[in-house]
């Protein structure tokens, strides 16, 4: 059969070991039918295919944000955002700026709040006047705390300390009236509960418009890291509509609170899957965030905080790890803080055969190197975010590393170190947490720094990847981590036709320069869901 479509006179960097570069690829349907010289491809063409000349652009495989909160990436979006806003004088401004536009009594909802932009221990009376009239909440660039106003804190009925799961808090001023500061999700819900939800056909519009602009960067695939029973029917629905133009690879979000009941409706799912879903990952939090004193720490931090785990009973985890184990499932578990990333370590050793390739852990923000070099024996995926580098200050003025000593601060975001280990790195966004940009990751993942600040110096001390490292974690080292790699991650016949096509090579770009590389075309599973 001959190609529906090919791409002749390009620079493809295919990812195949075996055949690294050429400069034509063509495909029929789904699947990838050639790959060689523009002559070796022609053959598999005929009168019919659709030829595409490159004009020497580079050709890579689809990216895969290999840490993504998508669906609730695309709801926050209809909200404020309030990434790089760095000072209360303008928080405040942009808040009351967005009273304005919604009008009184609405819900005033943002998100990619920075720690530093308060100036200090948070008070809803900071904000409560900019807030106007009607509740708000806002969530931070981690999404692990909530800020929230007096009106707020009125409707949920949060009038004093109150017990939550999970190690969550609800701070409290001296005389135990609430701050309007919410540690983790379970105090978070407290006030989430009484927001309005919206409307499912909303909400799918929403997501549909959150794929088309990852489409337009290149993105192919994105590993979800906060899914449920329900999004199982999202994606069913997305994809019956013909609405679903990247691929989701689901794993199902379980707390230290999560009924026996939906864990069980979670296992069900394991085979599961669609064109371009399927749902047999699992995702646990052991830990929080180091800026709020909830990452799980080797010592106490600086405020003699991160000493918990999220799992109040860390047996549970250890039966929750073990239960998905043995159902087939891979477990991607949280884990930021030092003391966190080697109890995970000790729990993926301990299950029956080990991790064996199949389970990862996220983000690793601070680790030795007695616990960096277990990760390639034990055959454990390290899940980076080179990108959360952004909130680093060079001179560590910042609340994250105010809470770590020198030693942890020079062992941020490893991935270099990790990858030179041998073993398995994988490299996403953690969107909304982050933008969903690559080429930010590829920026921060080869300098160690965000393009936008102001100083030049890497943060920490630790080896930074190449590009060629870079384009290996979007990729390859993707689809490895799922047990895709012998249907993605490459440009090779046979493979899934998932592929992007930059005006250069992304890994061979100077850093300073591929922020603003043009992404010209994307191709999933055949199909171009972008064109510039």
């Amino acid at each position: 059969m001959a190609a529906d479509h090919a791409i002749f006179s390009a620079k493809l960097n295919t990812q195949n070991p075996d055949a690294p570069s050429a400069s034509a690829i063509a495909w029929s349907g789904n699947h990838i039918v050639a790959v060689g010289s523009d002559d070796q491809v022609r053959e598999a063409c005929d009168g019919a295919t659709q030829v595409i000349d490159a004009h020497g652009a580079g050709v890579t495989p689809g990216i895969v944000d290999g840490h993504q909160h998508l669906f609730h990436g695309a709801e926050f979006a209809q909200g404020l955002n309030l990434d790089r806003i760095s000072n209360l004088s303008d928080l405040r401004a942009a808040i009351a700026a967005q009273r304005k536009l919604i009008g009184p009594g609405q819900w005033l909802m943002g998100y990619a709040l920075e720690y530093s932009a308060i100036g200090g221990p948070y008070h809803h009376s900071l904000l409560d006047d900019a807030a106007g009239d009607g509740p708000m909440f806002l969530y931070t660039l981690d999404v692990h705390t909530g800020m929230v106003n007096a009106e707020a804190l009125k409707i949920a009925g949060v009038t004093g300390p109150m017990r939550v799961a999970d190690n969550s808090v609800v701070v409290v001023d001296q005389d135990d009236k609430p701050t309007g500061e919410l540690l983790e999700m379970a105090a978070m819900q407290l006030v989430l509960a009484h927001v309005p939800v919206a409307t499912r056909s909303e909400r799918l519009k929403w997501y549909a418009e959150a794929i088309g602009k990852q489409n337009a960067l290149g993105i192919t695939e994105v590993h979800l890291m906060d899914g449920n029973v329900d999004t199982v029917s999202v994606m069913r629905d997305m994809e019956e509509q013909t609405q679903l133009k990247l691929r989701v690879l689901l794993h199902h979000f379980v707390y230290p609170y999560t009924p026996i009941e939906e864990v069980e409706a979670m296992m069900q799912t394991r085979n599961l899957r669609g064109l371009r879903w399927q749902a047999d990952g699992v995702k646990f939090m052991l830990d929080g965030v180091i800026d709020t004193g909830t990452a799980w720490l080797e010592h106490p931090d600086s405020q003699g905080a991160g000493t918990q785990p999220m799992w109040p009973e860390l047996s549970l985890y250890h039966q929750r790890a073990r239960q998905f184990h043995d159902a087939g499932f891979r477990i991607a578990t949280h884990a930021i803080g030092d003391r966190a990333v080697r109890e995970v370590l000790d729990v993926y050793e301990a299950l029956p055969g080990g991790s064996n390739g199949r389970h990862r852990i996220e983000h690793i923000e601070t680790s030795p190197d007695a616990t960096i070099s277990r990760f390639k024996p034990l055959k454990v995926t390290a899940s980076m975010q080179p990108v959360h580098v952004r909130w680093v200050e060079h001179d560590l003025s910042d609340p994250w590393s105010q809470r770590l000593d020198t030693t942890q601060c020079a062992h941020a975001w490893r991935s270099g170190d990790i990858m030179s280990t041998g073993a398995l790195v994988v490299l996403g966004s953690d969107w909304p947490v982050a933008p969903f940009d690559p080429r930010m990751g590829f920026f921060a993942a080869q300098k160690r720094r965000a393009h936008d600040v102001s100083f030049d110096g890497p943060i920490g001390t630790t080896r930074a990847l190449t590009g060629a490292e870079t384009l290996s974690g979007y990729t390859r080292n993707a689809a490895l981590a799922v047990g895709a790699q012998d249907e993605r991650g490459m440009l090779k016949p046979g493979m899934q036709a998932d592929l992007v096509m930059w005006q250069e090579d992304p890994s061979l770009v100077n850093p300073n320069d591929v922020i603003d590389l043009p992404v010209l075309r994307t191709v999933v599973s055949g199909e171009t869901v972008f064109q510039a």
